[in-house]
């Protein structure tokens, strides 16, 4: 199985749900609100520093990852300003 981490700006999140609901993702786990600096910007919710994060969590079976990126990615295109989209995607046990 595979972890996917999947970080990204909060305003994709509608798009990135879509995108899990396309694919039949049903299982995942979601930190909203998230703090962080990137290679887009600082996103710490404040004036100075607008906007925040999302972050997902998803195990899945290596043939789903790369569909989900493919797709996700696609989506980020679609925008005017590509939003700030990052997967981590890691070998894992469940026990």
């Amino acid at each position: 199985m595979k972890l996917v981490i999947a970080v990204f700006d909060s305003g994709v999140l509608p798009d990135f749900m879509a995108v899990l609901e396309e694919l039949g993702l049903r299982r995942w786990t979601r930190w909203s609100d998230a703090h962080g600096a990137g290679e887009r910007n600082t996103r710490e919710g404040t004036p100075i520093w607008p906007g925040l994060n999302e972050v997902m969590l998803l195990v899945l079976p290596p043939e789903q990852v790369q569909p989900l990126v493919d797709r996700c990615h696609e989506v980020r295109r679609s925008f005017p300003l590509e939003p700030g989209m990052k997967f981590i995607v890691t070998d894992c046990e469940i026990l």
